[in-house]
């Protein structure tokens, strides 16, 4: 399943995706508002690589839905990952994003973000989206409510004291 916006392919991700998604999850810069955070940037690129990427095309068959492989179309250039992942341990779906330090500011987190939401009420049909920030990750946080979601608490989730996020869709229930 691939989506297009204006500026980006969402795409599932390929075996060779996998070295330049693994060299942008080992920046600092990047990592520091991760799971882990800056801690496991020296060893990440070599962890990702043994352990092969979990949003391949099969990721897309058990719920339908994974993060996808962001690719801005101008240069044909992987620059993170962003998308849906169904999370047990909350039994929610989480919208979830990393976008390479380069790329930030440029408004192609919450261009991609919307392609995921959109699709997460249209074609999907959920009745809300869950998301999850460290509480001084400002951008992050910015997106989610350029999103339209609403702070819900403070929550625990991966490890981290996180904020957590909500959007809930017009046609939901949960109203």
């Amino acid at each position: 399943m691939m989506v297009e916006t204006q500026r980006l392919l969402l795409r599932p991700f390929e075996p060779d995706d996998l070295e330049p998604w693994a060299a942008i999850r080992s920046r600092p810069s990047v990592a520091r508002f991760l799971p882990g955070g800056e801690a496991v940037t020296p060893g990440a690129a070599a962890r990702a690589m043994a352990v092969g990427n979990p949003w391949g095309r099969d990721a897309w068959r058990g719920d339908g839905y994974a993060p996808w492989a962001v690719v801005e179309k101008s240069s044909s250039r992987l620059i993170g990952h962003l998308g849906l992942r169904y999370l047990p341990e909350v039994l929610e779906t989480e919208l979830l994003y990393m976008i390479d330090e380069p790329w930030w500011g440029k408004g192609l987190a919450t261009e991609a973000g919307r392609a995921a939401v959109d699709f997460a009420q249209y074609r999907l049909r959920l009745d809300h989206l869950v998301a999850f920030a460290l509480p001084e990750n400002a951008a992050s946080i910015a997106v989610m409510r350029r999103l339209g979601f609403c702070f819900e608490s403070e929550q625990a989730i991966f490890g981290l004291n996180a904020v957590r996020y909500a959007l809930i869709f017009a046609n939901s229930d949960r109203i």
